[in-house]
């Protein structure tokens, strides 16, 4: 009996978020924060963009607020997001 290629590709798990996220002050600051980290970073990249402004997200979010974040990145190591 064949086996579907679909069956012999690994299990993959979804993709890990922060806690943080979770919270009602994330919630509040996050929309100024992206924005904020949108205007920062240089227009011309497109690949990889949203690895620099999920960068400057959390650095703002540590300078201004005082909030570990970890990015999506970081929470999926075994991930290649771009």
């Amino acid at each position: 009996m064949k086996r579907r290629k679909r069956e012999l590709l690994p299990k993959t798990e979804p993709l890990k978020r922060d806690p943080i996220e979770d919270t009602e002050y994330f919630h509040t600051i996050i929309d100024q924060v992206r924005t904020e980290a949108e205007s920062l970073v240089e227009p011309d990249i497109r690949l990889g963009r949203s690895l620099v402004v999920d960068r400057e997200i959390q650095r703002l979010l540590k300078e201004k607020y005082n909030i570990d974040w970890k990015t999506p990145e970081e929470m999926n190591p075994n991930w290649d997001l771009l």
